[in-house]
C-alpha cells in the first residue's frame, strides 16, 4: 500500500515538474508576445493530427512551438518572404468537433514544405498583415546586423 501511494505521489510530482517547466518555457520564448496557433502535424487520418502550439513572431521570421514541449526550439520556422498562403478554410468533419467555429484552417507553403495552421479570425488578420508588411527588398535581409 505504501508502495503505491509513493509511486503516485511521484508519478503526480513528475507532472507538477512538467507543467512548471512548460509554464517557464512558454514565458521565456513569448517574452514579447505570442499567438495562440495549432499545428498539423499528421495527416495520416483526415482531420487529425493537430497540436497546440503558440506562434512568435520575430523580424521576418514566424516560430512555431508545441504547448506542451520542453524543446526550447521551434517545430516550425516560416519565414515572411517564403510562404504563401495556398488554401483558407473552415474546420470541416472531426476538425469542426474540435476547433470553435472562429477558427480558420490556412495552408502554407515553402521552400521547407507545406504546414497546415489552425487560428482565431483574428490572429489571420494578424498573420496576414504580417506577410504583407515586408517593405520593398526585405526578403535579402538576414536579420543579422
Amino acid at each position: 500500500m505504501l508502495k503505491a501511494l509513493l509511486v503516485v505521489a511521484a508519478l503526480a510530482a513528475a507532472v507538477a515538474v512538467f507543467l512548471v517547466l512548460t509554464y517557464v518555457r512558454r514565458s521565456f520564448l513569448s517574452r514579447s508576445g505570442s499567438v495562440a496557433m495549432a499545428a498539423r502535424l499528421s495527416r495520416h487520418m483526415e482531420g487529425r493530427g493537430w497540436a497546440p502550439g503558440f506562434a512568435v513572431y520575430e523580424s521576418g521570421t514566424l516560430r512555431w512551438y508545441r504547448m506542451f514541449s520542453l524543446a526550447f526550439g521551434p517545430r516550425y520556422s516560416l519565414l515572411r518572404h517564403d510562404v504563401q498562403v495556398s488554401e483558407r478554410r473552415k474546420p470541416v468533419g472531426p476538425e469542426a468537433q474540435i476547433f470553435p467555429p472562429e477558427v480558420a484552417i490556412l495552408r502554407c507553403k515553402s521552400a521547407t514544405g507545406e504546414v497546415e495552421l489552425a487560428m482565431t479570425t483574428s490572429a489571420v488578420t494578424g498573420f496576414l498583415s504580417w506577410l504583407e508588411a515586408a517593405p520593398p527588398g526585405a526578403e535579402f535581409y538576414s536579420g543579422r546586423d
